[in-house]
């Protein structure tokens, strides 16, 4: 990353002249000097790059609100090559273009961005195991689901998506222990503990209460009322009231 060459370098300038200077404890402090200069460095450019960026999001953002999906992921192609100078930028933009593909039915587009996100980027990791699971790549899937849970232990889905896949391979105990892992995550969570009793009883689990973040997956159809109200959603001049990001 560019940003943190620059800020070594600017670093490695400070502690240079002081040491040249010897005007303190000569290297030793030359390396502390090193560190210091060049963390202060980052921070600041980090922000500056930021509030450059910022702006453009935003217009993405209402860009997707308003439906624009094909002008997003124009818009954050073009921010592709300010990766190089933002840390961990690239996997944001990959997830949220991954996504945008994805939800617009262009599974090949989105695949090759959404395996690109950041680890952190839950959705569109599990969008990936969707793609992978649906073309009967199971295992791979899975391994998917892993990462997506190690690097995010706290979110309570992608156990539930992987214990919905072990469940529909036949796997009932193997997606009961997977949802004991989630209870200890997240101890009295209602959704985990009702399809704990579901495959208890030898029921199917019950994935309604994750929503359009479930159905989303097209792994399951979503119920008549909500394909009637994504049509009408869908139909020239229906707009929805916008809903507030969480």
């Amino acid at each position: 990353m560019y940003t943190i060459l620059i800020a070594m370098g600017i670093g490695a300038a400070a502690g240079g002249i002081w040491t040249a200077l010897a005007l303190w404890k000569t290297w030793q402090m030359g390396l502390v000097l090193f560190v210091l200069v060049s963390l202060a460095a980052f921070v600041i450019l980090s922000r500056i790059l930021a509030r450059r960026i910022e702006p453009r999001f935003q217009a993405v953002y209402k860009q997707i609100q308003a439906g624009q999906n094909r002008l997003a992921i124009a818009q954050l192609e073009e921010l592709l090559p300010m990766s190089r100078w933002q840390i961990l930028l690239a996997g944001q933009i990959h997830a949220q273009i991954g996504l945008l593909a994805f939800g617009s039915g262009d599974e090949k587009r989105a695949e090759a961005h959404l395996q690109q996100a950041g680890l952190r980027a839950t959705e569109a990791k599990l969008a990936h195991a969707s793609i992978v699971y649906r073309r009967g790549q199971k295992e791979e899937a899975k391994q998917l689901l892993d990462v997506a849970i190690r690097a995010n232990k706290k979110q309570i889905m992608p156990y539930h998506v992987y214990a919905w896949m072990l469940a529909k391979d036949g796997d009932r105990e193997g997606a009961i222990q997977k949802l004991l892992e989630c209870q200890k995550v997240e101890p009295g969570n209602e959704s985990t503990q009702e399809n704990l009793d579901r495959l208890r009883n030898g029921k199917k689990l019950s994935m309604k209460r994750f929503g359009m973040n479930w159905h989303g997956l097209q792994l399951e159809k979503p119920p008549a009322e909500l394909r009637q109200a994504q049509a009408m959603a869908g139909r020239k001049g229906f707009r929805q009231k916008p809903q507030r990001r969480r």
